[in-house]
């Protein structure tokens, strides 16, 4: 994670979204009143989804059991018949 003040953010504010979205660079901006997160878009989405799986207990539950599945409750890929 990359940390800068917030004048040196305004300085390069052009770079910035290539860092963060070309780059997958997280960067934290220093500011007198707190600090503040660049993040690309992507990287956000991951996030509230992962807080949705959290927030969901029979979901979240589900996900576990099919990890902790064993691979003979699966069918074979080719065994599936895909709409194409």
């Amino acid at each position: 994670m990359q940390v800068m003040t917030l004048d040196n953010a305004a300085k390069n504010f052009a770079a910035l979204p290539s860092q963060v979205i070309d780059g997958g660079e997280i960067i934290n901006v220093a500011t007198e009143v707190g600090n503040i997160i660049l993040i690309s878009e992507e990287q956000y989405n991951c996030l509230l989804l992962t807080a949705e799986v959290n927030g969901n207990a029979a979901f979240k539950e589900s996900l576990f059991q099919g990890l902790n599945a064993p691979l003979s409750d699966f069918v074979s890929e080719d065994q599936v018949e895909w709409d194409v």
